[in-house]
Formats: structure tokens, sequence, C-alpha cells
């Protein structure tokens, strides 16, 4: 019973200690990683940007496509004509993009091109 005692205790010791070895090697080979992961970071390399930001032309301006994107979309032209409000709200936005009623006449309906007409003579 002594002698068991004292071995058991040996015994433990040893994979206690074949088990710290076996973790700083892993330790070891994972840090490595960090450390190159880290120069490349330094050097600038795999930089992710989360945000874009959007680019514009040599003007200022967006490009046409993305100026009219669902301003003249058939579902508004038709709350448009419902809602004084929400006309008002995009007569608006029609405006800051730069709409003059005679551009837009073909596509929106007669009796928008008549209130934006009128629209543009109030507010400039």
């Amino acid at each position: 019973m002594r002698l068991f005692n004292p071995t058991l205790v040996v015994l433990a010791a040893a994979l206690l200690a074949s088990g710290a070895a076996v973790s700083k090697a892993g330790q070891t080979s994972v840090s490595n990683v960090g450390i190159v992961h880290s120069s490349d970071v330094l050097a600038g390399k795999d930089k992710r940007f989360l945000r874009s930001h959007q680019t514009t032309n040599d003007e200022g301006e967006l490009p046409e496509e993305e100026r009219n994107y669902d301003l003249f979309s058939a579902l508004k032209l038709s709350d448009m004509q419902k809602d004084a409000i929400f006309r008002f709200k995009m007569f608006g936005k029609w405006k800051r993009h730069g709409h003059l009623p005679d551009a837009i006449r073909k596509d929106i309906p007669e009796s928008l091109y008549d209130l934006y007409a009128a629209y543009r003579r109030v507010h400039g």
C-alpha cells in the first residue's frame, strides 16, 4: 500500500508534465501563425474595409442610373396621385436631384406634371 501511493503520485506527475508539454507545443505552433499574420497586418496586406463609400464621377454627380433609382416607379407615382404629403416629399426629392418639369414630362402622368411645374414655380 505504501509503495502504491508514491507510484501513483509519480505517474500522475508524469502524466501532467507530458500534457503540459503537449499543450505548450500546440501553443507555440499557434503563436507562430499569429506572428505571421501580425506582420502581414503591419505591412498593410489583407486589409478589408467593412464600410464602402460610393464614389462619384469627375463632376461630383452620381451616374444617371443611380440618380433616378426608384424615383419614378409606378407604385410611387400612383401613391403620389393619392397622397398630397407623399407627393410633396417626392417633389422635394425630384428638385434635389435636379429634375426639371420639362425633362421628366414623358415619365410622369400629366396631372403630376402640372402639380410639379407649379411646385417648381413656387419653390424654385
